[in-house]
């Protein structure tokens, strides 16, 4: 291939690119210079977007989850995203166990250990701080907030994507080429622009304030395994090179050869660390209360999705429930098009259930385990934990944790690893899907241009880095404007699944086609019927009818 085609494949689109940069490098200078102004005025926007809009966070994950069920309940489950005769890329424990490291990162690890303490601490529906039926919520809560609701807006991005990208053939990842069955030739204008603006932003505000705001606890583990008093710079900037670079190996491997076996990796290692935990601690406690918590959940699950709580004004559900489905939202893109992209062979019903059921339980036992075991030391007297977080932070909680079990030399620093391990993987998905959406072409056989994924890595890593150094509350405003794109984004989200139903009607206008002698519907589309015309297209069917 020659140099020119070389270049050719590698396109970047600049009007995807060069915006979203310049947009987060002057917010960046802005927030460090003046970082409590920043978030004052920011938290003041979050307040407005969480209490006001609350219930509008509330309905439309509702409806996300919906959408989901429906698409995996109808004949359209039966739909294989791709050709015929194509075989899935990736074996399928390898590939739920991406799509699980991919959705979570290293919170799932980090949350779940200290996020019922704050619960705990402020719980929901007037219940008593500290209280017995406070643990009680506090165990169910993580389960909600991490299970069904949260994969819900991953699958409903990730289905359109892989339909438009492996059944109608296009060649581009641009969150905008999924939207143009509705919006038309503004897929190339203001419209379109907008829409690819507003996830390219809200990723790079996540994933920066994601790679600071992980560090503490991973130098805190590395300290404790090198009998430090505490961190220095030397040991943070060591983790975030990390973070940074090995994402960046894997990528350069590609998805096969680095990513799923990262991702396999990180697997066996969380395994063997929940079962650790739950062998060598209080091993009936957390099996009873992780049983109590889901049944707790299961009961209340409608009732979770739907509570304000306005008249007793907690603000329980707009702290908590909201901000969390404000947060998936965010990353519902990316998340979503990095598990189309690693989905071609699989049927619309295997990818619900990969995510909403998979990647749902895989969370779910997190959230067993970790606050099982730090409830039955807070509620025995065995270590005061709340204490400790209000005193020492989130990062001493769980060391103090893991030094009540036996051989804790060892697995204090594991459990930093494979919290930093988690965190790649997940970085992994966020790096390939900001370079693959600003590419101009990519065919289904390929991944981004190195250097495309390389800069974006590397960006986020200096970036971050130097804001953790130099100021590091300049990160809480980055982090909560990344939050508030949330709102508009619900309504790419939607477009995005809007535009998949119009298309695959216009596409096969007298129903999909009779499934195989296996229950699935192989589909054949005639791209030369492009999305840019489909007023010509309804006319003609309706000629022909």
């Amino acid at each position: 291939m020659s140099r020119t085609n070389e270049m050719k494949k590698g396109a970047i689109d600049k009007a995807v690119f060069f915006p979203a940069l310049i947009v987060t490098l002057v917010m960046g200078i802005y927030f460090l210079y003046d970082p409590k102004g920043s978030a004052a005025l920011l938290g003041k926007l979050h307040s407005f977007t969480t209490g006001e809009l609350g219930w509008f966070f509330l309905l439309a994950t509702v409806a996300a989850v919906l959408f989901c069920v429906y698409l995996a309940a109808s004949r359209y489950g039966n739909i294989v995203l791709g050709t015929k005769g194509e075989k899935p890329e990736f074996s399928t424990a390898t590939w739920l166990g991406m799509i699980f490291t991919s959705g979570t990162g290293g919170s799932v690890l980090y949350l779940g250990a200290v996020e019922w303490i704050w619960i705990m601490q402020s719980p929901p529906f007037g219940i008593e701080p500290g209280s017995a039926d406070a643990a009680r919520w506090a165990s169910a809560y993580g389960m909600f907030h991490w299970g069904p609701s949260a994969w819900a807006w991953y699958i409903a991005c990730a289905i359109p994507i892989a339909y438009f990208f492996y059944i109608r053939k296009e060649r581009s990842l641009k969150i905008s080429e999924f939207a143009r069955p509705l919006i038309g030739d503004q897929a190339d204008k203001l419209g379109g622009q907008t829409i690819n603006f507003l996830y390219m932003f809200g990723m790079i505000g996540g994933v920066m304030t994601s790679l600071a705001l992980g560090t503490p606890l991973i130098s805190g583990t590395i300290v404790y395994f090198l009998g430090l008093e505490q961190s220095n710079a030397f040991i943070d900037t060591l983790v975030i090179f990390l973070w940074t670079f090995i994402p960046l190996i894997a990528l350069i491997f590609g998805l096969k050869r680095g990513v799923s076996k990262l991702s396999e990796w990180n697997v066996r290692m969380d395994v063997v660390m929940l079962i650790l935990i739950v062998v060598l601690g209080p091993t009936s406690f957390i099996l009873n209360q992780s049983v109590d918590g889901l049944g707790l959940m299961l009961q209340n699950f409608i009732y979770m999705s739907f509570v304000t709580d306005v008249i007793r004004d907690t603000g329980f559900p707009q702290g908590w429930t909201v901000f969390y489905f404000s947060w998936w939202v965010v990353y519902a893109m990316p998340f979503g098009l990095f598990i189309a992209k690693i989905s071609k062979g699989r049927t619309i019903r295997e990818l619900v259930l990969g995510g909403l059921v998979a990647g749902s339980l895989g969370c779910m036992v997190f959230y067993m385990v970790l606050p099982g075991f730090g409830i039955d030391l807070q509620m025995s007297g065995q270590a005061d934990l709340m204490t400790i977080m209000n005193e020492s932070g989130r990062g001493q909680v769980v060391i103090e944790m893991l030094q009540h079990l036996p051989a804790a030399w060892l697995l204090v620093p594991a459990f930093g690893l494979i919290t930093l391990i988690s965190y790649i993987t997940g970085h992994c998905a966020v790096g390939y899907s900001l370079a693959a959406a600003t590419q101009e072409e990519m065919a289904q056989d390929e991944d981004p241009a190195k250097w495309n994924i390389a800069f974006w890595l590397i960006l986020a890593g200096v970036v971050s880095l130097g804001l953790y150094f130099i100021n590091p509350e300049s990160l809480k405003p980055l982090q909560t404007v990344s939050i508030l794109t949330g709102f508009p984004l619900v309504f790419v989200v939607y477009i995005v699944a809007h535009s998949f139903m119009k298309q695959i009607k216009l596409d096969f206008p007298f129903g999909l086609p009779a499934a195989e002698s296996d229950g699935k519907v192989y589909l054949e589309v005639d791209t030369t019927r492009t999305t840019e015309k489909p007023k010509e297209v309804e006319e003609v069917l309706v000629n022909q009818s």
